[in-house]
C-alpha cells in the first residue's frame, strides 16, 4: 500500500486511514489484452468509458482495479519487472488521463494494480502516485487473483498494519460477494 504521505510531504500515512476507506466495493477494469501485446500499455478513459457502458457507473469510492494479466508473472522476477537492456521497466499500469478521468467529477476512487506501480514500468516521473495520492487517495500495488474475482458486484477489504509514521507497507486484500 501507498498512503498519501508516501510521495506527497505531510499527507496522510497508513495509520491515518479510516476503517471505512478500507472497505469498498469493486470495479474491475481488465486490459489483459492490451498488455498481452503492450507491456506499457495503460488503464485509459475509454477503459473506464467501456466499464461504465457495460457494468454502469463505477460507484463513489470504489477501489479501481487494474487487471493486466501481470500478476501471472509473479514468480518469474524478471519477467515481472520485464527491465530492458537500459534497465527501464516494462509493466502496465494506470494512465494521468484515467486518473484524471476518475478525480472529476469526483469519485474519490482508490486504485489497485496488479503490477510493482500504480505507474506503468516505464514511469521515470510518477505522475500517477503524485496525482492520485496528492488528492489523498491510498493505491495498493502488486495484488493477485484479480481474474477470478467479478468485474461488478464484488467488495473489497484492506487489511493493513498501521505501521507508526509509516508512508506505505504490505498489506492484505480480501474480496467477497
Amino acid at each position: 500500500m501507498d498512503a498519501p504521505g508516501h510521495f506527497v510531504e505531510g499527507a496522510r500515512r497508513v495509520p491515518d486511514l479510516l476503517p471505512e476507506e478500507l472497505l469498498a466495493p469493486a470495479a474491475v477494469i481488465d486490459i489483459s489484452r492490451r498488455a498481452a501485446s503492450d507491456p506499457d500499455a495503460a488503464v485509459e478513459p475509454r477503459d473506464l468509458q467501456r466499464y461504465e457502458r457495460r457494468y454502469g457507473r463505477i460507484p463513489r469510492g470504489a477501489l479501481v482495479l487494474m487487471d493486466s494479466g501481470w500478476a501471472a508473472k509473479v514468480n518469474d522476477n524478471a519477467a515481472f519487472k520485464n527491465a530492458d537492456a537500459g534497465g527501464t521497466y516494462h509493466f502496465p499500469g494506470f494512465g494521468l488521463d484515467a486518473v484524471e478521468w476518475l478525480l472529476d467529477p469526483p469519485r474519490h476512487p482508490r486504485h489497485r494494480v496488479d503490477t510493482l506501480s500504480l505507474d506503468p514500468g516505464n514511469s521515470a516521473t510518477f505522475d500517477v502516485h503524485k496525482l492520485l495520492l496528492g488528492k489523498d487517495r491510498y493505491g495498493i500495488e502488486n495484488v493477485a487473483n484479480l481474474p477470478a474475482l467479478r468485474r461488478k458486484g464484488a467488495y473489497v477489504s484492506v487489511g493493513v498494519i498501521p505501521w507508526e509514521e509509516g508512508s506505505g507497507g504490505p498489506c492484505r486484500v480480501l474480496a467477497y460477494g
